[in-house]
């Protein structure tokens, strides 16, 4: 029943394959070629109606400015989601909210706009960015074919974009699937514009982000997904990760399965390397974490409140990087990684880690100050360093 929509699907990513290959190469030959400033790093939020403000102090004590909140429209209430809008809005956060679908909501269109114009007249007072959808190529969440979904984006869009300034996010694809992001962004849907794509480009079930996928690491993809944006008929160049993380294997509970679930070391290390490898580009405005309060896979774990290394390996990047620019990659002869930043006092600034075992990097400058992942001060001294895979931050003479 539904292969004609998937026949124009096809074609749609067939067609826009060649312009979009054409511009991947083009941005890839051209990364790095100019300094470009640090920023776009973002969490993702839900209430904790029993613990609002624990989570509320851990936010604040994160360091960040960007908030993303992913409200439920099939509920009828939404009272702690206002309220916590409210509160983050007021203490200065700037606000994102993603509207998922089910499937009662997509077969149900007169449901879905009222549900849409409830939540419009509600949120836009404390923001102006909404994603429209949630993992739109995994049937569990409700979309069975593309066409079903851009009814959804139509729909939610002429709602939206009666409230002034507001911006529509989407499609929402999940994991490195671009060819379902390609067919989206380019097929015939009048009424349908993308002012930001937004994609939930997980890397976790490759391990650590400088893994390849079809030959494309973190670097690749996000370098990928700028070129679907910079190409596409429904959409404007812009680019946001919307949801990324690496779960834990936390005893009986996983959230994606034994095999692809990581240590709480391992987590923060590929945390701060995935927001490095992305937002280094340049090409991602910006990249949020699902989630800060969250078993299986958050900064903090809801059981007890404890901030998980995650958290702390989160804060030093945020509170080491405020204000830097990125220079680029320091070319390096082991295998290791190295991006270059000048900071907001003027000094050089290189973060490094390695790839496997312990190795020793050449630096382009004497050490003066070294932190680890977590802010914790290192005895590094001289014009080299012995690095692992937790990144280093190392300021430079």
């Amino acid at each position: 029943r539904d292969a004609p929509s998937h026949l124009r699907q096809t074609a749609a990513f067939l067609a826009a394959a060649p312009r979009v290959m054409r511009r991947y190469r083009k941005l890839r030959k051209t990364l790095y070629q100019r300094p470009v400033p640090w920023g776009g790093a973002g969490i993702c939020v839900r209430p904790l109606p029993d613990a609002s403000d624990q989570l509320l102090s851990a936010l604040d004590d994160l360091g960040l400015d960007k908030v993303l909140l992913r409200l439920h429209p099939w509920d009828d209430d939404h009272d702690a989601e206002e309220d916590l809008a409210r509160e983050l809005a007021a203490r200065g956060y700037e606000l994102a909210f993603a509207l998922p679908q089910n499937r009662e909501l997509v077969r149900d269109p007169s449901r879905w706009r009222q549900k849409i114009e409830e939540l419009a007249e509600l949120f836009t007072p404390y923001g102006r960015h909404f994603q429209i959808g949630q993992a739109i190529n995994r049937s569990k969440w409700g979309v069975w074919s593309y066409g079903e979904y851009l009814e959804l984006a139509r729909a939610a869009s002429e709602i939206l974009r009666r409230r002034e300034g507001v911006e529509i996010l989407g499609p929402a694809v999940i994991d490195f699937e671009f060819h379902d992001l390609a067919g989206v962004l380019n097929r015939r849907a009048p009424g349908v514009f993308f002012d930001v794509v937004s994609s939930l480009l997980y890397v976790d079930r490759r391990g650590a982000p400088e893994n390849t996928q079809l030959g494309f690491d973190a670097v690749a993809k996000s370098v990928l997904l700028r070129a679907l944006a910079d190409t596409a008929r429904n959409a404007a160049p812009r680019a946001w990760v919307t949801e990324v993380n690496w779960p834990l294997w936390e005893g009986p509970h996983s959230p994606a399965g034994k095999l692809v679930s990581v240590g709480e070391g391992e987590q923060a290390d590929y945390l701060v390397r995935y927001f490095l490898h992305v937002l280094a580009t340049g090409l991602v405005e910006r990249v949020y974490w699902w989630r800060l309060f969250a078993r299986g896979y958050g900064l903090v774990d809801p059981a007890d409140g404890r901030r998980r290394p995650s958290f702390h390996a989160f804060r030093t990047l945020l509170e080491r990087l405020a204000g830097a620019t990125v220079i680029g990659p320091l070319a390096l002869a082991t295998a290791a990684r190295a991006l270059r930043f000048r900071d907001r006092g003027g000094s050089e600034l290189v973060v490094a880690w390695s790839l496997g075992r312990a190795v020793e990097i050449e630096l382009p400058g004497e050490v003066v100050e070294a932190v680890d992942r977590d802010g914790r001060p290192l005895a590094l001294t001289g014009t080299v360093a012995r690095v692992t895979g937790s990144p280093v931050y190392l300021t430079l003479r």
